[in-house]
C-alpha cells in the first residue's frame, strides 16, 4: 500500500522543474500542485503522525531508483543490440547498393559497347554485301568474256581445221595433175576446194586461188611445182597459226582457272563473313535487349535497396530519439528522487519536523 503512494509521488515531482536551490517547503509546495500528490503527501503525513518510520520510505525510494536503473541498463542493453543488429543491417544494404551500382554501370557499359558494335556489323554486312554483288558481276562478266574467247577459238581452230584439209585436198588434186591425170577428171573436186579456198577471204590464200585459176586454163609443170611450193608454205603457216592459237586458249584457259579460282575463294570468305556478320548482329540485338532488360532490373533492385535503407535510417533514427528521450527521462526521475530523498533525510531529519513543514505549507 506503501509503494502505490510513493510511485505517484516520484511522478508527481517529475514533472515539476526543480532546483537543488530550492527548499524543502518549495519541494513540497510543487509536489502538492498535483491532486494525486497532495493525496500521496497526505497519506505520509498521517502515516509519519501515527509514528510510521522515515526510513521505511527512504527503503522504496531506493527500490525506485534501483528500478529505474535497472530499466536503464536493460535499455542500454537492448540500444546496444539494435545498434549492432542496425549496422549489420546498413552495412548489408550498402553492400547491396554497391553492388547494384557496379552491376549499373557494368550493364549500362555493356549496352553501350554492344550497340557500338551492332552499328558496325550492320555497316560492315552492307559493304560486304556490296562485296558480294561485285565479285558476282566479276565472275559472270569474266565467265562470259572466257567463254567468248574459247568460242572463238572453237570457231577459229574449225577454220584452221577445213583450211588445212582444203590445202591438202588441193595439193592431192595438183599432185594428179604432175602425175598426169586430164583436169577434167579433177575438175569437180578442184572447183570445190579453189570455192572453199575465196570462202575463207584470208589473205593467205590470194596468191594460191590466182595461181590455181591459171592452173585450170593451162596446167604446165613449173606452175604445178610453184603451186606445190606454195601449198607447203600456206599449210605450215595455218599449222603454225592453229597452234598459237591453241597456246593462246590453254594460256587463256588456265588463266581463268586461277582467276575463277580466286574469285570463288573470294565469293566463299565474303558470303561466310557476312554468315558471320548477321549472327552477331542477331546476338548483339539479344545482348542490348537482355542488357536493357537487366538494367531495368538492376534499378528497381537498387531502388528497393535504397528504399530499405532509407527505412532502415528512419527507423534506428526513430528508436535512437526514443532511447535517448527515455533515458532522459529516468534521468529526470531519478534526479527527482534523489532530491525527494534528500528532503527526507537531511532536512527532514525528524516526522515533527516533516509535519511542521506540511502544516506551515499547507
Amino acid at each position: 500500500m506503501r509503494i502505490v503512494p510513493v510511485l505517484a509521488l516520484i511522478l508527481a515531482v517529475a514533472t515539476a522543474r526543480v532546483t537543488k536551490t530550492e527548499s524543502p517547503k518549495e519541494v513540497l509546495a510543487q509536489i502538492n500542485k498535483d491532486s494525486f500528490g497532495n493525496s500521496v503527501l497526505s497519506v505520509l503525513q498521517l502515516q509519519l503522525a501515527t509514528g510510521g518510520p522515515v526510513g521505511e520510505i527512504q527503503i522504496l525510494l531506493n527500490n525506485i531508483a534501483s528500478q529505474l536503473n535497472g530499466d536503464q541498463k536493460k535499455a542500454d542493453k537492448v540500444h546496444e543490440s539494435d545498434t549492432v543488429a542496425f549496422e549489420k543491417i546498413i552495412a548489408d544494404l550498402e553492400q547491396e547498393i554497391a553492388y547494384h551500382q557496379t552491376q549499373i554501370v557494368a550493364l549500362s557499359n555493356l549496352r553501350d559497347s554492344t550497340t557500338e558494335a551492332l552499328g558496325e556489323a550492320e555497316a560492315e554486312v552492307r559493304v560486304v554485301t556490296s562485296d558480294i554483288a561485285n565479285n558476282e558481276k566479276s565472275f559472270a562478266d569474266e565467265s562470259a568474256t572466257r567463254q567468248s574467247q574459247h568460242d572463238t577459238w572453237v570457231r577459229k581452230d574449225a577454220e584452221h581445221v577445213d583450211q588445212i584439209d582444203a590445202i591438202d585436198e588441193a595439193s592431192k588434186i595438183v599432185q594428179h595433175l604432175q602425175a598426169g591425170v586430164a583436169f577434167a577428171q579433177l575438175k569437180s573436186r578442184f572447183e570445190k576446194v579453189q570455192a572453199k579456198l575465196m570462202e575463207s577471204k584470208h589473205a593467205l590464200f590470194k596468191p594460191l586461188i590466182n595461181a590455181l585459176t591459171q592452173l585450170a586454163s593451162k596446167v604446165d609443170n613449173k606452175s604445178i611445182i610453184k603451186i606445190l611450193e606454195l601449198l607447203a608454205q600456206i599449210r605450215q603457216q595455218l599449222v603454225a597459226s592453229r597452234a598459237s592459237l591453241l597456246a593462246t586458249e590453254e594460256r587463256q584457259a588456265a588463266n581463268w582457272e586461277v582467276q575463277s579460282a580466286h574469285l570463288q575463294e573470294e565469293h566463299k570468305r565474303l558470303v561466310e563473313r557476312k554468315a558471320f556478320l548477321e549472327n552477331s548482329i542477331v546476338q548483339f540485338k539479344v545482348t542490348i535487349q537482355e542488357s536493357v532488360e537487366d538494367l531495368e532490373d538492376q534499378t528497381l533492385f537498387l531502388e528497393d535497396a535504397e528504399d530499405s535503407l532509407a527505412i532502415q535510417e528512419r527507423w534506428a533514427a526513430e528508436q535512437e530519439a526514443q532511447y535517448e528521450a527515455q533515458t532522459f527521462e529516468r534521468e529526470q526521475q531519478l534526479e527527482v528522487v534523489e532530491r525527494l530523498q534528500e528532503v527526507l533525510t537531511q532536512k527532514l531529519s525528524a516526522a515533527s519536523e516533516f509535519l511542521q513543514i506540511r502544516e506551515e505549507v499547507f
